[in-house]
């Protein structure tokens, strides 16, 4: 299995760097191995606090993983050829995922790319009255699984997110095994019980 991270000018760096660990986590505690893929419309990419992150695949190629995840930020809110190209991206292949992740405001992106239909949402405490303004369900759970898309809400939600993602792939007691390793304060139960969930199949 492999993961996608999309990122973009002004991506929120936890955003992205927590699923990034808790996904690549997986290569340290079992023996299967899984892909970490960094998508990104250019080859570098300044994050909100300036970490430079390199992406590993453009966005026109044409193989692509099993899961993607989207991240906010800043640049969820301000327009740029970046931008635009990201959400041209999701419009052409995110029909095709298994499953998509979106921590905080990345949220907007799918919503902006018409990846958002008829599903239960959720997003950064700050924008959820926004999103429901566009016509959607919002809930304000810190995680909700609507069929194939799993929307958090801000910044540290999406470690959450993601150790929900493993519980629900690989078992309760591999994302257990994750949190332990990373000395992370709430157990997969916990997590678990924090979820939202309308339509856990596809």
């Amino acid at each position: 299995m492999d993961f996608d991270f999309l990122i973009f000018p002004k991506v929120e760096e936890l955003d992205i760097i927590g699923p990034y660990e808790i996904f690549g986590k997986l290569n340290d505690v079992s023996e299967k191995r899984y892909g970490l893929h960094i998508l990104a419309p250019s080859e570098i990419t300044f994050c909100n606090h300036g970490l430079p992150l390199y992406r590993t695949r453009s966005l026109d190629q044409e193989t692509h993983g099993n899961m993607l995840v989207v991240p906010g930020g800043k640049g969820v809110r301000e327009s740029s050829r970046e931008r635009t190209a990201v959400i041209e991206y999701i419009q052409r292949v995110h029909a095709s995922y298994d499953l998509i992740l979106t921590v905080c405001t990345g949220t907007f992106l799918l919503e902006e790319a018409g990846a958002l239909k008829d599903k239960t949402c959720t997003t950064h405490s700050n924008y959820q009255d926004l999103l429901r303004k566009k016509g959607y369900t919002v809930v304000p759970h810190r995680i909700v699984h609507h069929g194939t898309l799993i929307t958090s809400t801000g910044v540290t939600s999406g470690i959450d997110a993601s150790l929900y993602v493993v519980a629900m792939l690989f078992g309760k007691s591999l994302a257990q095994t994750i949190i332990e390793r990373i000395e992370y304060p709430f157990p997969i139960d916990h997590i678990i019980e924090m979820a939202y969930i309308i339509q856990a199949d596809r």
